[in-house]
């Protein structure tokens, strides 16, 4: 099986891939043969990344767009039960979507802490539940996309790194259990990446540059990756050929 075509006949679920990692990630299963399924909250983002889909010729017929807020659990549903009734099938889920805080919400207060939580493990863990029995039918994979701020404390915005070291945990728990129906559960703890997700976080310009610099430091290749280059990892890791990586 070659690379180009690795994933034929498999249908892919990428949360939050209208912009950054998952944009990235939906647009390279696309052009390996999968059918996509893209989510996001921007229609403007959506209609973009579709026709980059098209650009690249993945068929219409093998693209399906969800749009709406993982806030919603009727947003969790549609994106299982659409996928289903459209493609018959699912292979991949992967966890993409996640917030560092919310607009106006000070990201270390309660209301910030819940808003963070939900998203970025409720939901993972809700998806995961709502997938399984579809993906032990196709022996299929997930990947939940982590951060490496797992591991250390990030006094500005708490509930962040909290939620990436829980989901870390939740991978494993999940690889261990979902490992007997034949579906192998992982995880990508994505580095400091070039996408306008940090900025999404409310800090001030000069502080984005302080970090950026400081971090950079830190890494051996003394440089950020790119979206590119994180959606390589997580194809690979989900890909159909490798078949005995799971996360524990």
């Amino acid at each position: 099986m070659s690379s180009a075509n690795r994933f034929d006949g498999k249908v892919v679920i990428v949360t939050g891939s209208s912009a950054g990692i998952g944009r990235a990630s939906i647009l390279r299963f696309g052009k390996e043969g999968a059918s996509v399924v893209v989510h996001g909250q921007s229609k403007e983002k959506l209609e973009s990344v579709k026709q980059d889909l098209l650009k690249a010729g993945v068929p219409e017929s093998r693209i399906l767009v969800i749009a709406g807020s993982l806030e919603d659990e009727s947003v969790h549903d549609r994106l299982i039960d659409e996928t289903i009734k459209k493609f018959g099938r699912l292979d991949i889920l992967i966890n993409n979507a996640a917030i560092p805080g919310k607009p106006g919400i000070d990201s270390n207060s309660m209301e910030g802490y819940d808003a963070i939580m939900n998203i970025n493990v409720r939901v993972v863990y809700r998806l995961c539940q709502l997938a399984t029995p579809h993906l032990e039918k196709t022996k299929g994979s997930i990947v939940n996309i982590t951060s490496d701020l797992s591991e250390r404390p990030m006094p500005r915005t708490m509930p962040y790194s909290i939620s990436k070291a829980a989901l870390n945990h939740l991978t494993r728990n999940f690889a261990r259990l979902l490992a007997e129906k034949g579906i192998r559960v992982n995880a990508v703890g994505a580095g400091l990446t070039e996408t306008d997700f940090i900025t999404r976080m409310g800090m001030p310009k000069e502080v984005i540059d302080h970090i950026m610099t400081d971090v950079i430091k830190t890494i051996p290749l003394q440089r950020a990756s790119n979206a590119d280059e994180q959606a390589e990892m997580i194809v690979n890791i989900a890909s159909p050929t490798n078949t005995y990586m799971i996360h524990l």
